[in-house]
């Protein structure tokens, strides 16, 4: 048996410029929301293909459950070192509704661009360059770690991106390391990153580290040569691409994201997670993936029984959105014992393996007891984004606070005009009608009444579902996690509990 742990799916799918296939969306599963603790990173990643076929944009994006968002992928070049971006309209050029043609300047546009927005109008949303990914990876872009010249031309590209970008850091996607000198490069690479990061920090005078996060397998067929001890002193995140346990390479239906038991596919996520620590990894640091998608099985009785194909699907062949699950006609099944769900339709005779709520919450659950660092999310664009079944907002809900660390600003070097500027509210500089991150101002009162007592509603605030708002003279009760949204808005977040 090939074990494939986590990743094929971490990538630019080739038709990535259709439109979706879409099915009609059944039944909803309820969630459950956990008691809440200390702060969590939630993240989530951003693929700049999405806005084309998906047509997910940044301003999709629902900024409010997430601490960090990750934006896939740029490319390394395996005879240099050199990162490059990798769709030059999509990440710098393409014009969103509030940019001009024709202001002066040497500008970014595109999605970075809005990713910088982002974080100008959210001070906790850090937004790194995600390196690598399946296919970059599997063409041999990382054999460059062996060499010490290439990984010195590595980290001085990246840290150019990170300023003429505005990003807060770099995240490394390498699947993976297949001998003892690749692991000992990839580790290398990783340490001489995170000096240079320090001393970046430092330079400018920065009260924030950078980040440095990477990717990494549950699988032990792709784990085995990571360095863990030398690798944990630099990080701040360890990413468990904790997903992709089952698919077509397998004879046979089953689980792919586990959280315990995986007796079939000989990989779970717990003991993945005990894996990591037991090699010297910090629990502080690790960060357990979850799928926004669900892997299809044709022609087959159920998990552990043979099929026959894998179907369509909506992303790519055998691969369905979360947000088009569970498929219509199919049953929800929930295993609480081993931490899993997936749906059947006994007619079609499908069943496709994804998280739901009720699982999400469940290993969000986990994360607070293990007192690891969080969640994080392959990708956004296909979560429930705006209604109570969100995967990114069920975590949020049930880790309750949230990562507040500050974001970074201050690019004085960057080749880009309105980033050195900072949209042009920085010192010194002119902001023009493109350049504004949005703001809003709370409304209403504490009145009397009813509203006695209760804060006015603010976008900056983050409300639980049950807390209330006073907003346009009336109270507000948040039905699940938000922020940003306005009461009475399209999203349907609040309930009008009438006037003051």
């Amino acid at each position: 048996m090939t074990l494939v742990s986590a990743t094929q799916v971490m990538q630019r799918p080739s038709n990535y410029k259709d439109a979706p296939h879409k099915y009609p969306q059944g039944q909803s599963v309820p969630r459950i929301i956990h008691k809440r603790s200390g702060a969590k990173a939630n993240i989530g990643y951003f693929t700049n293909w999405g806005i084309y076929g998906a047509n997910f944009q940044p301003t999709d994006i629902n900024p409010g459950p997430l601490t960090h968002i990750l934006y896939a992928f740029a490319d390394v070049s395996p005879d240099t070192g050199n990162i490059t971006l990798t769709d030059s309209y999509a990440d710098e050029q393409k014009h969103f509704p509030g940019d001009s043609w024709d202001e002066p300047g040497n500008n970014l546009y595109g999605c970075l661009k809005q990713m910088f927005l982002l974080k100008m109008a959210h001070r906790n949303l850090k937004v790194s360059l995600s390196v690598g990914g399946w296919t970059y990876s599997q063409d041999g872009h990382f054999s460059f770690v062996t060499d010490a010249t290439k990984r010195q031309t590595f980290v001085e590209s990246a840290l150019q991106l990170m300023e003429d970008y505005g990003f807060d850091g770099l995240d490394l996607d390498f699947e993976y390391p297949s001998s003892t000198a690749q692991g000992q490069g990839f580790a290398d690479l990783i340490t001489s990153l995170r000096s240079a990061f320090d001393t970046y920090q430092a330079q400018k005078g920065d009260a924030t580290p950078y980040l440095l996060t990477s990717a990494v397998s549950a699988g032990a067929a792709n784990y085995e040569y990571l360095i863990v001890p030398q690798i944990d002193q630099a990080l701040t995140y360890w990413n468990l691409m904790a997903y992709d346990y089952a698919g077509s390479w397998l004879t046979w239906a089953d689980n792919q994201a586990n959280l315990y038991d995986g007796a079939r596919t000989n990989v779970s996520t717990d003991a993945a997670i005990k894996w990591y620590l037991s090699q010297g990894a910090t629990a502080g640091k690790i960060v357990m993936g979850i799928p926004l998608y669900g892997r299809a099985f044709e022609d087959t009785t159920g998990l552990g029984a043979p099929y026959n194909g894998i179907g369509p699907g909506t992303i790519s062949p055998g691969i369905y959105s979360y947000s088009d699950l569970p498929l219509a006609g199919a049953q929800v099944y929930e295993n609480l014992t081993d931490v899993s769900s997936y749906s059947y339709d006994p007619v079609k005779m499908e069943l496709v393996s994804y998280d739901t709520p009720t699982i999400a919450s469940i290993k969000a659950q986990y994360v607070n007891t293990n007192n690891l660092a969080g969640n994080m999310f392959w990708d956004l664009s296909t979560d429930k984004t705006g209604t109570p079944d969100s995967l990114v907002s069920t975590t949020a809900n049930v880790f309750g606070v949230l990562d507040q660390t500050l974001n970074h600003l201050d690019y004085p070097n960057s080749k880009w005009d309105n980033i050195r500027n900072q949209m042009g509210t920085a010192p010194g500089s002119s902001p023009t009608s493109s350049s504004t991150a949005p703001t809003t101002t709370p409304t209403g009162g504490s009145g009397s009444g009813q509203c006695a007592g209760v804060a006015a509603w603010s976008s900056s605030t983050a409300y639980n579902g049950g807390q209330a708002a006073v907003y346009g003279s009336h109270l507000w009760t948040a039905k699940w996690w938000t922020q940003g949204d306005t009461p009475g808005g399209s999203a349907g977040v609040w309930t009008d509990d009438g006037a003051c």
